[in-house]
């Protein structure tokens, strides 16, 4: 029985996808990916030019679409919203976001010295930074990695929407509003 050219290359882009959420894109290789496949490592070559070619394929739509929601959370009309509002509306739009890209996303944060794990943490950290009214040194860079740390925690235990939409609304609150705002919110979120 012959196998489809579009099978292999699907099954060689789900194998690297569970491969890279689970060791890191950095540690995870071809020869891993070509023996998860039953098929050699040359033959990956047939499908894609290198590792990076598969990585971009399943990344790049997610990159594109953070990229193009960015000004979406760090517009002057967002920044300017109350805490309180910023709770309600951010976690919704995360939730599409996230749900609809959420492998792709995972990989991206889960690869520490990644371009795209650096992407995001200067996204975060740049507007957090232009907005935060704390003066204390490092004390926003700390929470910005903070909200890193949880979207990952979130994208690693989660994947429904309906429970990402819960988990992003406890951790955007807590983000703006701290543990009594959280305890105060709960019941409104």
């Amino acid at each position: 029985m012959q196998v489809k050219k579009d099978d292999i290359r699907t099954n060689i882009l789900t194998v690297a996808e569970r491969l890279f959420i689970k060791r890191g894109y950095e540690d995870a290789s071809l020869k891993m990916i070509a023996g998860n496949c039953n098929i050699s490592k040359s033959n990956i070559y047939r499908y894609f030019r290198s590792k990076e070619e598969i990585y971009e394929t399943i990344v790049g739509p997610a990159r594109e679409a953070i990229i193009s929601m960015a000004p979406t959370f760090f517009s002057q009309e967002t920044i300017s919203k109350s805490a309180m509002d910023k709770s309600r509306e951010m976690p919704l739009v995360l939730a599409g976001l996230l749900s609809k890209f959420r492998s792709a996303i995972l990989i991206m944060l889960r690869s520490e010295g990644g371009k795209d794990r650096k992407m995001i943490e200067k996204l975060i950290t740049d507007s957090f930074v232009n907005t935060c009214p704390i003066e204390m040194s490092g004390a926003k860079e700390l929470i910005s990695k903070m909200l890193i740390y949880g979207l990952t925690d979130i994208l690693i235990k989660y994947s429904d929407e309906e429970d990402l939409l819960r988990e992003l609304r406890s951790l955007i609150c807590y983000h703006y509003l701290g543990l009594d705002g959280l305890k105060e919110a709960g019941a409104k979120l």
